[in-house]
This record gives structure tokens, sequence and C-alpha cells, in this order.
């Protein structure tokens, strides 16, 4: 599967986690199902990916801790901590990667399968920033922020379909994604310029990144693999999101 077929699957996503933060009171438990999905996407594809052994394990622990992160962030957004369900998450998944490595009949590959299965676990773990983030979202302004992150996030990926070198396609896809961010920002939470640019920019060059990083490894072009090239922009993004909203929310 190539960039232009793989790439559009991440915007849709982004498109629908923009819609999901206009939702009003809704909005929480909708996100954390949109995220539940987010995982079992890149826990079905990320052992393939990097060619893990042992991969049904390795799923079962990454698609657990994605569920786990955003469902205790739905319970967790009232109190005064809500990052610590990710942090819950995230540490408990980092046991149960231990504890499928010590169930394992073989022991071949026994570093890269910890390993491989560890980040899973940390990408699915914090994709439940998003949840942090819309649970703090108390004011429209601050709706408007995520709104503008995800439709950013959505142009940034679409542009990495278009079938341009690398290149002048990553720099397209930064630029496009940045003003749109920028342009969101600014409509909906009278976001000054240069700050929602800076912004934009961060959020750009973050899943440009992340898609070309995981889009670089051989079994990219596969079907399984590629489900996880599509949906990690949209799970890291989330913590820039995060830190946007308490920055300036």
């Amino acid at each position: 599967m190539t960039a232009s077929e793989r790439a559009p699957l991440g915007a849709v996503l982004a498109v629908l986690l923009s819609l999901v933060t206009l939702t009003g009171g809704a909005s929480v438990p909708l996100m954390a199902a949109l995220l539940c999905v987010l995982a079992l996407l890149v826990g079905i594809g990320w052992p393939d990916l990097l060619e893990l052994p042992s991969a049904l394990g390795s799923r079962i622990v990454i698609v657990a801790t994605g569920m786990l992160a955003a469902l205790l962030s739905v319970r967790t957004a009232e109190t005064g901590e809500p990052l610590w369900s990710v942090v819950v998450a995230c540490a408990l998944g980092i046991f149960g990667a231990f504890v499928h490595q010590m169930l394992r009949r073989g022991r071949e590959e026994l570093s890269a399968s910890l390993t491989g299965t560890v980040g899973g676990v940390m990408l699915t773990g914090i994709s439940a920033t998003w949840v942090v983030a819309q649970a703090d979202a108390a004011t429209p302004a601050e709706v408007g922020l995520l709104a503008g992150s995800g439709a950013g996030l959505a142009v940034t990926l679409l542009v990495t379909a278009l079938g341009l070198p690398r290149t002048p396609r990553l720099i397209l896809a930064i630029v496009l994604g940045a003003g749109t961010t920028a342009l969101m920002m600014h409509e909906m939470s009278a976001i000054a310029w240069p700050i929602a640019l800076l912004v934009g920019a961060v959020l750009a060059i973050g899943a440009s990144g992340v898609h070309l990083l995981l889009g670089s490894v051989l079994a990219a072009r596969e079907p399984l693999p590629s489900l996880a090239v599509a949906a990690g922009p949209v799970a890291t993004i989330g913590v820039v999101a995060l830190l946007t909203q308490r920055l300036l929310g």
C-alpha cells in the first residue's frame, strides 16, 4: 500500500477527530471511542510493521493499552490529575509487554520483540492525550484549538498522499498543514497569527515526520502495516494538541 493509499486513512481519522471536538457534552466519550478504534488500527498493524515475532501477543498488549488509556481518561477527566490515566495505562502496558515475553514459548529476537511492543504501547497510550485535552476544553475558544489541530492534521496527511517527490511533498505538507491550523485557530479562538502559525508548524512537522518515519519501513507498503502508518501520526499529535490547549487555552 503506497503513501497515496494509506495517508487518506489518517486524514479521515483526523477529520473525524476534529468533528468530535464540536459535539458538545458528548465529545469526551465520543473521543474515547474514536481513540479505541485508533488503538485497534495501530495494534493490528504495528507487529507486522516491525516484523515482530509472536505478533498476536504484541497486538493484544498494544490494543489493550490504548483502549485502557482512553477509557481511564474519561473517568479521570474531572480529577485534578487527568494525565494519571495515561501514565497508569502506559505503565501497565510496559508490564504487559514483559509478561508477554516471559510467556512466549520461543526466545528468538527477544530484544526486538520487547522494544517493539513497548514502542507500540507508548504510541497507543499517549494517544489518550486527545481525550484529556477534550475534557479540559471548557470554552468555545479551547474547543477551537482542538478543532484547528484536527483540521491541520487532516490537511497535512492528505498532502502526503500527493504523487510528488519526497522533499517537495514534505515542504508542501508542512506549509499547507500549518496554514490550515493557524487559520482555524485564529478564526475560532482569536489566537494571534504568529503564535497560531508557530503551533501549526510544530503540528505539521511532527505529523509529517512521524508519517515519513513509519512509512520508510520496508513492510509499510503491505496492507496491515499500513494501518499503523496511517494512524500513527494521529496518535502522536495528541501530545501537541494537549500542550497547545494547556498553554493557550
